[in-house]
């Protein structure tokens, strides 16, 4: 089951491929620890509008309806960020030294992160990340003609949980610690573990299955 959801495939390799580009990034100083803490806090704005993307697609050249739905993510979705934003930059507001200094001020925030010197390096790596995945798998596979709108809304929620919890734990080792570029290793490291875990289930259920099977085995036990 390991191997299925480690080994590199054409349904992963962008994943891959932007994990390894961020430890580069990292190990010849392009980019500090608290860049790559930054990049993928803005991951969450990147999965929204690849979402919306792929709704639109799945309406213009899919089987599904609900342009309605889709204004609705619109709004709730952007909701959701400006909340999630305003948490994130209250927690970076806490360093004396950092850069953001209203949590409240969320255009003011965002542009200041993306004006940070090497966030130009770090930020491309996520999103080409997401466009690789969304042509590859998503156009190629024409999983627009096989997703809803309904079930291609609640898709990132899940993720964007798992993601933004690693970013804040990873934000205490990065800022208040002196092993940040250790924090910022591990950071890469268990988002590729994650991302790798969530894509290999989504393509798989195979890997579902042993899984949940593995889980009652130890249960049985």
């Amino acid at each position: 089951m390991f191997k299925n959801i480690f080994y590199p495939t054409t349904q992963n390799v962008f994943i891959w491929l932007g994990a390894i580009y961020l430890l580069f990034l990292l190990y010849i100083g392009k980019a500090s620890p608290i860049i790559i803490l930054f990049a993928y806090f803005l991951e969450t704005i990147i999965i929204g509008l690849f979402t919306i993307l792929k709704m639109l697609w799945s309406i213009v050249f899919g089987k599904s309806k609900g342009f309605s739905l889709l204004l609705f993510f619109i709004i709730h979705y952007g909701f959701f960020v400006a909340i999630q934003s305003i948490f994130g930059f209250a927690l970076f507001s806490i360093e004396n030294t950092s850069v953001i200094k209203e949590p409240f001020h969320i255009v003011q925030n965002y542009g200041i992160i993306i004006n940070l010197e090497g966030i130009q390096y770090a930020l491309p790596a996520i999103f080409l990340n997401h466009l690789g995945k969304f042509i590859s798998d998503f156009i190629h596979h024409k999983k627009y003609l096989i997703f809803s709108v309904k079930e291609l809304m609640f898709k990132p929620y899940m993720r964007i949980f798992v993601q933004q919890f690693v970013v804040i734990i990873s934000f205490f080792f990065i800022v208040f610690t002196s092993v940040g570029i250790v924090a910022a290793i591990l950071l890469v490291l268990f988002r590729l573990i994650i991302d790798l875990t969530l894509e290999s289930v989504k393509e798989n259920s195979r890997n579902l299955d042993a899984l949940a099977q593995k889980l009652a085995n130890k249960k049985l036990l």
